[in-house]
């Protein structure tokens, strides 16, 4: 039996904000002005306020409107065609951004906020080094950037996740670095370094820096729920139930702290509270198969312990709930090999051999590396007298070099050398 899956726990991506907080500018600065020469009309000025107005509002259709008024009013508007391309963007028509902040740079090729937007838009696209590219372009010609800083950080994340290029890891970690450096307050550069210092198993660095982005912006639920998979990671789950009341508080609905709550159920043997949990998450998020593979996981467990106090009966019950909860995640997750394998495994438990066979054959279709799907399938096998599938399925489990399973392995090799050994 594969046990809970956590990926959406410790992992979970929040999402991923470019600050815009110092790019959308309400009109130009005197200095500017003096730059540039004549000032915007004060008619093309109120329609860019206006779009600034109505981005910070979400509406990005009357933001669009009002951007296109004021470039059209002045051709040679700079904030007008920046603004305008960051409304492009977040309408999710890059083509049109990218030309309209390429305008913006043509103008007034000093100045950063455009080549910062573009660098968002290419990153988007997963132009990643066209990104970068632009993120230091904004930088060189603006060092207090912090926000061009922040989104090198997560483009050099999304590298690193990409070619698991440790290089990609530490070029983030000092973007990241150096966007706090430049401002102190900015809790999503904190909490993206703290992210990426847990996924490199550095804690005590990302504890403090979810701390640090928490004290800043107390509302990050996602911070939260991964401190609180910190803690619990790390054996204090005093701490870790803490941080998930706060995220509980930030968020009654959130999904991430129901699942995480749910896991907190399920390490402490507490199986019904795990289910209520988890099924709090799938009526948030029906979509989530992460949560019907922990429901199913926590009525697997419960059919252990019915077995041992309340029978057979109860205990197939446990099972038919669990089997019914990995196939719903099946659905979502066509491809969700340990969802199969449990289903397998459930069926082996209630000694149906032919249906366990049917979806350890299954597992390994969808995932021809599952070394436990191929050494499950040859104990049945050979529990059969079935020997030539059984030696095959211990030759194929032998050659996915599984790791973890001294004892599986030991098992296999012998059976194997009885039968001639694998060819």
């Amino acid at each position: 039996m594969i046990g809970i899956d956590k990926k959406r726990v410790f992992f979970h991506t929040m999402k991923r904000f470019f600050t815009i907080s110092v790019l959308l500018a309400l009109i130009y600065s005197d200095a500017f002005a003096k730059d540039k020469g004549e000032r915007p009309s004060p008619l093309a000025i109120k329609h860019n306020n206006a779009g600034v107005t109505a981005l910070y509002s979400n509406d990005v259709d009357k933001a669009l409107f009002e951007f296109k008024t004021a470039t059209e009013m002045e051709n040679n508007y700079v904030e007008g065609w920046n603004n305008l391309g960051l409304a492009y963007k977040f309408k999710g028509q890059f083509t049109e951004a990218e030309r309209c902040l390429k305008r913006a740079i043509e103008l007034d090729k000093k100045y950063a906020s455009p080549y910062n937007h573009l660098g968002t838009v290419y990153y988007d696209m997963k132009r990643y080094d066209d990104a970068i590219k632009m993120f230091k372009s904004a930088i060189k010609l603006n060092p207090k950037l912090a926000d061009a800083q922040y989104n090198a950080g997560l483009t050099y994340v999304d590298l690193y996740h990409q070619t698991r290029n440790r290089a990609h890891a530490d070029n983030a970690i000092l973007a990241f670095k150096e966007a706090t450096d430049i401002n102190a307050e900015h809790p999503y550069a904190h909490n993206e370094l703290a992210k990426l210092y847990q996924e490199l198993g550095q804690n005590e660095q990302a504890v403090i820096r979810y701390k640090v982005a928490l004290e800043i912006d107390p509302s990050l639920g996602a911070s939260w729920n991964n401190l609180a998979g910190l803690y619990t990671k790390t054996g204090d789950t005093l701490k870790a139930q803490q941080a998930l009341n706060q995220a509980m508080e930030k968020n009654p609905n959130s999904p991430e702290a129901h699942l995480n709550i749910g896991l907190n159920y399920l390490r402490d043997s507490n199986f019904k509270m795990a289910i209520n949990e988890f099924n709090r998450v799938i009526q948030t998020e029906p979509a989530n198969e992460i949560a019907y593979f922990n429901v199913g996981y926590a009525y697997f467990k419960l059919a252990e312990q019915a077995l041992k106090a309340e029978g057979k009966a109860t205990s197939d019950g446990y099972l038919k709930q669990s089997n019914a909860a990995y196939e719903s995640a099946l659905k979502l997750r066509p491809n969700y090999a340990e969802a199969a394998y449990n289903i397998g495994y459930n069926y082996q438990t209630q000694k149906d051999v032919q249906a366990a066979l049917t979806w350890y054959e299954k597992t390994t279709t969808l995932d021809a590396e599952f070394a436990m799907a191929f050494y499950s399938l040859a104990g049945l096998y050979q529990a059969k007298g079935d020997t030539i599938n059984a030696v095959k399925n211990y030759c194929r489990f032998i050659q996915t070099d599984p790791v973890g399973h001294a004892s599986e392995l030991s098992v296999a090799k012998n059976a194997t050398k009885t039968a001639g050994g694998c060819r």
